[in-house]
This record gives structure tokens, C-alpha cells and sequence, in this order.
């Protein structure tokens, strides 16, 4: 007698079988309805920007590739290295590239390159292995075991309350969803406009994307509630135009990563993408003087000398030290740590605040873990003084500090500009300031 379709789909996950990705069988693109463009935003944008600010949901994955992906995840050897917790209920999966094929196949095959290429309206290009495939999933249990337990290949509509709130942020990114959302209510990511207010983009249903250009808009994603579980899948890219500033970063990931292993990949990324700008400055020169024996092209030299100077500075700063993000890991969970622009906010603001500054800013001054980041407060504030702010790069697109602005621009200011949460923590934790958020 013939097993039920269930069955056999759990007799798959549990024989660890994989599918091979077709795109002709797996894939099911319609280009989306709409875009949002940065002008449609009212939004500027900066130097790094592209004119695509995101898409609507759009169809991106068949029934059966739904399927496959999600056979894929469940694999146990799968959920045993790669699913962390990020607290009660949620996990993140991390590195999946480098244990399923079917997804590394997926991402990185020339037709879903072309498709998310032409969705951005640019050639795209993966940031690095350990970003394919970001996977954030949402049940009611709270360790790996109890995830093996509770999901199935089977995409799954009965109602139990779920709670979600996505904090993933990369530079430009994909979000696949692989549950089913029938009974689902809330998941809109709302983008904030040029002018304050909030647009809204509905959340995509099973086998939907949608892309953002995450590091140039402030978004926020809704929090979801009526499944019994919630599967998002996140890529990110960077755009692979010559000449364009890369302002990729991992302090969104570093909080709760293998950091060698981050740190591996992101080196290697980074000085890859100079070694390909260093080949086109070269192409650039010898196609100038080609036509031009009398000129050299030096205002584009000096232009590009500044520009890889300040690449290799925020490739090295996104690399915190090792033992001080053990050391906070220590004290604080996942979800502090991503919490510390907050906690920030509210120490800044305390009456006491400016009273003790002068003598933690004196003890700072010699805590060797720091010395790098004051170095980058003076010349932050130099730039500020001199109304060049607007060649200051921080972790949200072009930085805007005004240099009339009331306050003055602080140590944890400038930790806050170039994402180092673990540095700040570190410090507010040192130094006791973390007793005023508590005292508010």
C-alpha cells in the first residue's frame, strides 16, 4: 500500500535526501507590479545608493521549490550546525551555503542572479558565502531538538500564535518567505520617507520576495502573529558596478556568528572587491594616456587613493576584537547587544550623564581596547567642524551630523556611526553608565 504524500516527505528529511536545483522546475518569477525608487521615497541617497529602493512582493519559487528549500532546512545534520537561538522561540541558521548544495545552488545560479539583478535595476553580486541564505525561523519551541520536533517539509496554515519582529539589515537584500501566511496578520515592512512618515510594504506570502536596499532605507518590519511557524530566508548583495563605494558591513551578524569564520570570509571579500577597483584605476590610466600621451588622470588617481583609504578602514573596524565580543557575549544576549543604540538614547539623556562624562572620557583615554575608535572620534569631529560631514560614511548611508547641531558629538556618537554595538556596550558597561538606563 502506497504511503501518504506526508510520509514520504518525512521519510526524505529523515533520510537526509537533498534535491538538485533546476531553475526550469524550482523558480516561478513574475517581476513584481512595482518599485520603489529613492526619488519615490523622497529620499537623497548617497554616493553608495542605487536609484531601486525596493520591490513589491513578487512570485519567485514554484510549489516544488518551495518544497525542496524547505526539505533542504530540515535536515537534521542542517538544524544541528547552523541553528543558534535568538531567544525564546526564534532561531537564526547561519553558513547554510556551505552545508546544502540545493541552496548554494539556488542563490548563486546565473538565472536567479539575472532575476534579482533585474529587480534592483543593477548587476548584483552575493556579499560573501555565510550571506546566502540567512534563514530566521519563528515556532514555539525554544532548542534545536524541539525545532527538528515541530517543523515539516510541509508548509503549514493552522493557527497558534507566533511573534516576530525582523531585525536583519544588510546592504541589499532578498526575502524569501517559506510558510504559509494564510492565517498570518502583520509582517508589513514599513520604510521611513524622506519627510518622516512611513510607507508601507505587505510582507510576501509563501514562495514570495522582496527586495530592499537595506543599508540606504530605514526600515522596520511589523510584528506577525497566527502561524505556527514563520521561515524567512534572506541574500544580500552588493551592487557590482566598477567604481561604486562598497558600504557593506557585519555588525548586524558579528553579535551572534562564528567570528574567525566571519572574519575569514569577510577579509577575503573585501580585499577581492579592492583588488578588482585597484585592476579598473589601471585600466583607467592606461586607456587616459592612450589617448592622451601629454595627461595623466591624477584627480581620478587621488579620488580613488581616498576611497580605498577609507575602504581598508571600515573593512579593518568591522572586525572588533575577538575577546572583547567574547567578553560582552558573556554579559549580554544576542538581543541586548542589537538593543545598544537604545540603551545609548537613554544614557546620553540622563541628567547625570554630563556630570560624569569628563571622568570616564580620562579613564577612557587609556583603555587600550578603545585607542583605534578615539583616533576616529577626532578626525569625525575635525570633518563636523569643518562642514565636510557629508564625506563621512556611517552604518545607514551618508552620515548627517550637523555642525550647528546643539549637542555635541560624542565618543559613543562615533562607536554608534560605524556599528560597533559590542565596542559601546562594552564601554557603557566599564564604566558603569549602564546603571543610568536603569535609574530612568
Amino acid at each position: 500500500m502506497t504511503k501518504p504524500a506526508k510520509q514520504t516527505e518525512r521519510q526524505l528529511l529523515h533520510n537526509e535526501i537533498e534535491d538538485i536545483f533546476d531553475p526550469k522546475v524550482h523558480l516561478n518569477y513574475t517581476p513584481p507590479a512595482s518599485l520603489l525608487t529613492m526619488k519615490d521615497l523622497g529620499l537623497k541617497g548617497s554616493s553608495t545608493s542605487t536609484s531601486i529602493a525596493g520591490s513589491v512582493p513578487f512570485p519567485f519559487l514554484s510549489e516544488t521549490g518551495v518544497r525542496a528549500y524547505r526539505r533542504s532546512l530540515m535536515r537534521p545534520h542542517i538544524l544541528k550546525s547552523c541553528a543558534k537561538s535568538y531567544g525564546a522561540g526564534t532561531f537564526i541558521l547561519r553558513n547554510l551555503a556551505k552545508h546544502s548544495k540545493f541552496i548554494s545552488d539556488l542563490w548563486t545560479h546565473p538565472e536567479t542572479m539575472r532575476i534579482v539583478s533585474e529587480v534592483a535595476g543593477v548587476p548584483l553580486t552575493i556579499i560573501m558565502p555565510t550571506e546566502i541564505g540567512h534563514t530566521n525561523i519563528q515556532t514555539a519551541g525554544g532548542t534545536v531538538d524541539d525545532l527538528m520536533r515541530e517543523l515539516d517539509v510541509e508548509p503549514r496554515a493552522n493557527c497558534v500564535c507566533v511573534d516576530e519582529q525582523n531585525g536583519y539589515d544588510p546592504l541589499r537584500e532578498t526575502v524569501l518567505m517559506l510558510s504559509d501566511t494564510t492565517h498570518m496578520t502583520g509582517g508589513e515592512t514599513y520604510i521611513r520617507k524622506g519627510d518622516g512618515s512611513a510607507v508601507k510594504v505587505e510582507g510576501p506570502s509563501l514562495g514570495h520576495c522582496v527586495m530592499l536596499q537595506g543599508g540606504q532605507v530605514e526600515h522596520l518590519a511589523a510584528r506577525a502573529f497566527g502561524t505556527t511557524e514563520r521561515i524567512t530566508t534572506i541574500t544580500s548583495y552588493c551592487a557590482a558596478i566598477p567604481g561604486l563605494y562598497d558600504d557593506s558591513y557585519i555588525s548586524n551578524v558579528r553579535p551572534y556568528c562564528n567570528l574567525p569564520e566571519l572574519y575569514t570570509e569577510w577579509s577575503n571579500y573585501r580585499l577581492e572587491k579592492m583588488k578588482q577597483e585597484i585592476e579598473n584605476i589601471q585600466a583607467t590610466i592606461i586607456q587616459h594616456v592612450s589617448r592622451d600621451r601629454d595627461s595623466f588622470p591624477l584627480d581620478e588617481v587621488y579620488h580613488f587613493a581616498e576611497q580605498q583609504i577609507s575602504y581598508l578602514k571600515r573593512t579593518a573596524r568591522q572586525m572588533v576584537d575577538q575577546t572583547l565580543c567574547a567578553e560582552v557575549r558573556r554579559h549580554f544576549g544576542v538581543r541586548e547587544i542589537n538593543a545598544t543604540s537604545e540603551k545609548w538614547v537613554i544614557v546620553r539623556a540622563h541628567q547625570r550623564f554630563k556630570d560624569l562624562l569628563p571622568g570616564v572620557m580620562a579613564q577612557t583615554l587609556v583603555w587600550r581596547p578603545v585607542c583605534l575608535y578615539l583616533s576616529d572620534w577626532e578626525e569625525t569631529k575635525y570633518m563636523i567642524r569643518s562642514g565636510n560631514v557629508s564625506f563621512v560614511y556611517s552604518q545607514q548611508g551618508t552620515f548627517s551630523w550637523d555642525q550647528y547641531r546643539f549637542e555635541e558629538y560624542l565618543f559613543g556618537d562615533e562607536l554608534l556611526r560605524q556599528g560597533l554595538k559590542e565596542v559601546l556596550l562594552a564601554w557603557l558597561h566599564r564604566f558603569d553608565l549602564l546603571n543610568l538606563e536603569k535609574d530612568s
